[in-house]
C-alpha cells in the first residue's frame, strides 16, 4: 500500500473515546474502621447498663450472635473479664474470645476481641449517658479490621449498617426487659463511616 493512502485510511477509522479516570471495584481500607451509633431511651441509666453488662444474654437479642458465655469475673459473681462471642451467619460460624472491662461508675462495657484469625482489630464499647429531659442515651461503637484486606473492602457496603442493627436490637431487648418507651422519647443519631470516624 503506497505511504499516502495509510494516513488517509487511517483518519477514517473510528476514534476510541478518551479514557476516564474510573472508580476501582473495590476500595481497600488502609486501617481500622469505625461506627458508632446513638440512640435516645426512655429509661434510667442504672437498668440499660446491667442490660449491657449482662454479657450471657447477647445470644438473646443480638443478631448473628449463636452464643455468649462469660468465661472470667474479677471475683465470683462480679464483674465480666473476659467473654466467649459464637457469630455466624451463612456457612461462616466463629467463636471471638474478648476482653471485657466493664465501668459501672462510668456506665460502660468495652470488649476487645483484637488479634483473631479473622480481624486485627475488633472492639466494642457501649455507653449509658443520663438525658437532661429523662431517660438515657444508649451508644455503641464499633472499631474493627479484618487481617485480609478483601474481606476489609467486600464488608464496607455491610459495616455501618451492623451498628444499627445491634442497636435496634438492644432497644427490643430493653423493651422486653424493661417495659414499653413512653411516648416523646425516643430516637437515633448515628454516626459513621471509614477511619478516623
Amino acid at each position: 500500500m503506497p505511504p499516502r493512502i495509510l494516513p488517509r485510511l487511517c483518519a477514517q477509522l473510528p476514534r476510541a473515546a478518551p479514557t476516564q479516570a474510573r472508580r476501582p471495584f473495590l476500595t481497600l481500607a488502609t486501617g481500622p474502621l469505625r461506627f458508632s451509633e446513638t440512640r435516645a431511651f426512655p429509661y434510667a441509666p442504672g437498668p440499660l447498663y446491667t442490660l449491657v453488662s449482662d454479657i450471657n444474654s447477647y445470644h438473646k437479642f443480638l443478631p448473628y450472635c449463636l452464643g455468649s458465655n462469660v468465661t472470667k469475673y474479677s471475683d465470683p459473681g462480679s464483674l465480666p473479664t473476659e467473654a466467649d462471642l459464637r457469630v455466624g451467619w451463612g456457612t461462616y460460624d466463629e467463636t471471638f474470645r474478648s476482653k471485657v472491662l466493664c465501668e459501672p461508675e462510668k456506665l460502660i462495657v468495652r470488649a476487645d476481641a483484637s488479634r483473631n484469625e479473622l480481624f486485627q482489630t475488633l472492639k466494642t464499647r457501649w455507653e449509658i449517658r443520663q438525658r437532661d429531659e429523662g431517660g438515657s442515651d444508649v451508644a455503641l461503637h464499633i472499631e474493627f479490621q479484618f487481617r485480609n484486606p478483601v474481606y476489609a473492602a467486600l464488608s464496607g457496603a455491610v459495616a455501618p449498617k451492623i451498628v444499627g442493627v445491634m442497636v435496634a436490637a438492644f432497644e427490643r431487648r430493653a423493651k422486653d426487659v424493661l417495659g414499653e418507651e413512653e411516648e416523646g422519647v425516643g430516637g437515633r443519631r448515628a454516626v459513621g463511616g471509614g477511619e478516623g470516624s
